[in-house]
């Protein structure tokens, strides 16, 4: 049976929106409309560009809140989803309406078997729409929600890690791994960092992908101020998530090829940052 790439995308915190009982319910549809419009738009725009490109087209299912993306094209499929990851943290950086809400969200990418059977619920509505069914589909939701790795971050298994082409980069003393890939024929890259032990100190073998190092090239550090706006967003038990989701915009700071990048803006960001994850 044919393996393919499989990722799991979850929205963090969905749980203790709709559970808050200090929000109204009224309030609680707000901030679910506004994370699953945010979301809906730019899945849409990422995977329907990305599908005008590549030959397998890149497979696309949600349920409750969380969504699930299937692919045989392994670059097709990190690019587009570093591009989701990217476009639906940075939608609202500029947007200064405190009743929209930023969503964080987190994926894991494994490459295993699945089949896709008639979806129950299309059959009982008299529809035609199919459901992912498989290991593919148990390792991706595991490897995105019980790596233990907190944060907005998207979560990569060893088999997947081995079929890129990575090479050591370094800019501004950060060491990462970088992989080329050609879109549209223009020549990208994307940055990936070893996990070699979890937030329990357990030993693994994974790779993260840094997403954010494209929006932090023109220099504009939205990024770093939409992370401070939405500080009110995490409680005790959810700050931790809010450090890590800081270490990954820290490390796309750092990236950055920008002129700007030894300026005393860039310091700036760059020890706002540091301050967050301490």
């Amino acid at each position: 049976m044919e393996k393919k790439y499989c990722s799991f995308i979850d929205v963090l915190g969905y749980g203790s929106i709709v559970t808050d009982p200090t929000k109204s319910e009224e309030e609680k549809i707000k901030i679910l409309n506004s994370i699953y419009v945010n979301l809906a738009s730019h899945l849409r725009t990422t995977i329907n560009e990305i599908n005008q490109v590549i030959n397998d087209k890149i497979f696309i299912k949600s349920f409750s809140d969380c969504f699930y993306l299937e692919s045989s094209n392994l670059l097709g499929l990190l690019y587009s989803i570093k591009q989701v990851f990217k476009e639906t943290f940075g939608f609202y950086s500029n947007i200064t309406d405190g009743s929209e809400y930023t969503p964080l969200i987190r994926g894991g990418i494994v490459k295993d078997w699945t089949v896709r059977f008639n979806d129950l619920a299309a059959i009982v509505n008299n529809e035609s729409g199919t459901n992912p069914v498989g290991l593919g589909v148990a390792r991706a939701y595991w490897t995105s929600e019980k790596s233990n790795l907190s944060g907005m971050r998207v979560i990569i298994s060893s088999e997947v890690a081995k079929d890129l082409n990575l090479k050591n980069y370094s800019r501004n003393g950060y060491d990462c791994l970088a992989q080329e890939y050609i879109y549209n024929n223009v020549p990208l890259y994307l940055f990936f960092e070893q996990i070699k032990k979890n937030e329990k100190d357990c030993e693994v073998d994974l790779l993260e992908m840094i997403w954010p190092e494209e929006a932090m090239s023109n220099c504009t550090y939205d990024f770093v101020s939409q992370l401070e706006n939405i500080k009110s967003n995490f409680n005790t038990t959810s700050m931790n998530h809010y450090r890590r989701t800081a270490e990954v915009i820290l490390k796309g700071l750092l990236l950055t090829d920008c002129d700007e990048r030894t300026s005393e803006t860039f310091t700036k960001y760059r020890t706002k940052l540091e301050e967050i994850i301490k």
